[in-house]
């Protein structure tokens, strides 16, 4: 962990001279921008020595016990601007970004690989001791490493190529890291957001963008990060998302009493899906009202938003009404000015109690 101090400073520096740019550039209100300069800037910063401290955080269930994945976890919630006890695996989600754990793993088996190729006959030396001694001391540079390859689809196989010496192939490795990085998603498939309440679940299975990203990466970031947005709708947005807002099902852990919404009668727990199409409270309706062309659409399947001619709009679904998992996650992630506009207004509505 002292070592890791040596990696945070410079980290901090270049978290430092990212928002001088930012600042110089007006890119302050451009997340997209911010994100880019977080990844390309920030990250490599934050990996000076890695290869040699970072080895005590690339064991599975460790990514998030770093100070320095802390506080570049801080800096994205910044910008987005939720509160900093947002979920930490929806936050990379949201900001199309992995663990640092993923970039300290492999730059520490690119180093490994290295070291097997080197021209330096004492380097050799050094790596083969160290290798000996990992059967005999679990603190030593290639215990930390072989240990951590737990939870990965070919985890045996890399491991036994390290204690042989052998070179492990990057793109399978790669490959099977994001596999095991991505267990948290494969878990949150199976459940349904209002049978477990888990806010990992809610996100992946309402909000999360399916879509990969550029060079393998899982995820891409979300379109409304590359909209000119006022900074409260970009807040709103990214509050309402990440369940960072103040709906009952989240603000009722943390103030106490019922998950129930208490603006109108239905008898539901008040979330994201409640309030987006089945709230009854006046003033969600007249919200509804006024962007009905969202929802005319969606639901003219269901013959409910979309009424005969001669009638008016009908702005909520009955209770009794079915929306499912995809058809929500598909209707938050529509690349939609009046969406953004829609969500943002709704989640002010609420905060206002």
């Amino acid at each position: 962990k002292v070592a890791e101090e040596h990696a945070v400073r410079p980290y901090m520096a270049a978290q430092r001279r990212i928002s001088e740019f930012a600042k110089g550039h007006d890119l302050k209100n451009r997340p997209h921008a911010m994100l880019w300069l977080s990844k390309v800037y920030g990250i490599p910063a934050g990996m000076y020595a890695c290869q040699v401290w970072g080895t005590h955080y690339l064991r599975e269930g460790s990514e998030f016990e770093s100070q320095l994945q802390k506080r570049h976890l801080c800096s994205l919630r910044r910008i987005l601007g939720v509160k900093n006890s947002t979920t930490n695996w929806p936050v990379l989600r949201e900001c199309g970004q992995e663990p640092l754990q993923f970039f300290w793993f492999r730059a520490s088996i690119k180093f490994f690989n290295s070291m097997l190729d080197s021209n330096s006959e004492v380097l050799r030396r050094v790596l083969r001791a160290d290798l000996s001694l990992a059967s005999f001391d679990s603190s030593c540079w290639a215990a930390e490493v072989s240990n951590a390859f737990g939870g990965m689809r070919n985890g045996d196989s890399f491991k036994q190529n390290m204690l042989r010496a052998e070179k492990i192939p990057m793109q399978e490795f790669i490959g099977d890291l994001r596999y095991r990085q991505q267990k948290v998603w494969r878990g949150a498939d199976v459940f349904c957001p209002r049978a477990v309440n888990k806010k990992v679940v809610t996100y992946h299975k309402w909000c999360g963008n399916s879509e990969s990203g550029p060079r393998g990466a899982p995820f891409c970031i979300p379109s409304y990060l590359f909209k000119d947005l006022d900074k409260h709708v970009l807040r709103n947005i990214s509050r309402f998302r990440l369940r960072a807002h103040h709906l009952r099902v989240e603000s009722g852990k943390w103030l106490g009493g019922s998950s129930i919404c208490d603006k109108c009668e239905c008898g539901e727990v008040q979330d994201e899906k409640h309030v987006l199409f089945f709230c009854k409270c006046t003033e969600v309706r007249e919200l509804r009202t006024r962007y009905k062309d969202l929802f005319e659409e969606m639901f003219k399947t269901l013959r409910v938003f979309a009424p005969p001619s001669n009638a008016d709009f009908i702005p909520f679904l009955a209770c009794h009404h079915t929306i499912t998992d995809s058809e929500i996650n598909a209707f938050l992630n529509q690349d939609s000015y009046r969406l953004l506009r829609f969500v943002s207004d709704l989640v002010s509505i609420f905060d206002t109690g």
